[in-house]
C-alpha cells in the first residue's frame, strides 16, 4: 500500500472509531429543569422555563466528540405568577413573538477532572449570540431502577450571565432598584439511553 493510501486508511478508521463514540441521552422532562434566580428589590425570585427540546450526546471517555444543544421556547416561562410570566413574555423582556426561542449549541467540550468538564458555546438571546463558558458535572450511567432496558445519568451546571447584554430589558427597571440585572441559571439533566 502506498503511503498516501496508508494515510487515508488511517483517517477512515480513526473518524468511523469515534463517531461511535458519543452515546445519545434523551432527558427525562419529568426530572429536569432549566431553572433561574434574580434580585427584586430585596430578595430573590425564581423560575424555570416549562418546554425545551435538547440534543444531548456525550461519552465522558471522548468529550471533543459531545454535544449539548438546547432550544427553549420563551412563552413557557414559570414564575408562579401568570401576570408576571405574561410581563415577561412582552417587549420589555423577551418580547416573545418576535423571538419565540433561545438556543444554546456546544462549541467544545474538555475533561477537567473525574466527572468534571468544561463547556464552551453560543448562547443565543432575542437578537444577541454570544460565546460562554461554564463547566457541568457528570453522574455516571447505570440501569435505571424503574424504566426496564435504559440507562440512567445526570448532568448539571449553572452560570450567571447579565440579561441587559442579551436586551432582556434596557435598564429601566434596574435603574428603579426593582428587578436585577444577573441571572443565576442551574440547569439539572437527568437523561435516559438504551441498554445496549
Amino acid at each position: 500500500m502506498k503511503p498516501k493510501q496508508l494515510l487515508i486508511a488511517v483517517l477512515i478508521l480513526l473518524f468511523s472509531g469515534t463517531a461511535a463514540f458519543a452515546q445519545t441521552w434523551e432527558p427525562d422532562k419529568d426530572h429536569t429543569e432549566i431553572r433561574f434566580e434574580i434580585k427584586h428589590v430585596l430578595t430573590t425570585v425564581s423560575g424555570y422555563f416549562r418546554d425545551y427540546d435538547a440534543d444531548i450526546s456525550f461519552d465522558p471517555q471522548h468529550p471533543e466528540n459531545a454535544q449539548f444543544n438546547f432550544t427553549v421556547k420563551v412563552k413557557s416561562v414559570d414564575t408562579h405568577i401568570e401576570k408576571r410570566d405574561a410581563h415577561l413574555a412582552t417587549n420589555e423582556f423577551f418580547d416573545a413573538v418576535t423571538y419565540p426561542e433561545m438556543t444554546f449549541v456546544s462549541k467544545r467540550i474538555s475533561k477537567i477532572a473525574n466527572g468534571r468538564y468544561a463547556l464552551e458555546g453560543i448562547l443565543t438571546i432575542k437578537d444577541v449570540s454570544k460565546n460562554i463558558k461554564t463547566q457541568f458535572q457528570y453522574f455516571e450511567p447505570r440501569p435505571h431502577p424503574f424504566a426496564k432496558g435504559k440507562m440512567v445519568s445526570g448532568f448539571a451546571t449553572e452560570f450567571s450571565l447579565n440579561r441587559l447584554d442579551y436586551h432582556v430589558g434596557d435598564g429601566k427597571y434596574v435603574k428603579m432598584g426593582i428587578v436585577g440585572e444577573n441571572v443565576h441559571v442551574t440547569i439539572t439533566i437527568e437523561a435516559l439511553a438504551d441498554i445496549e
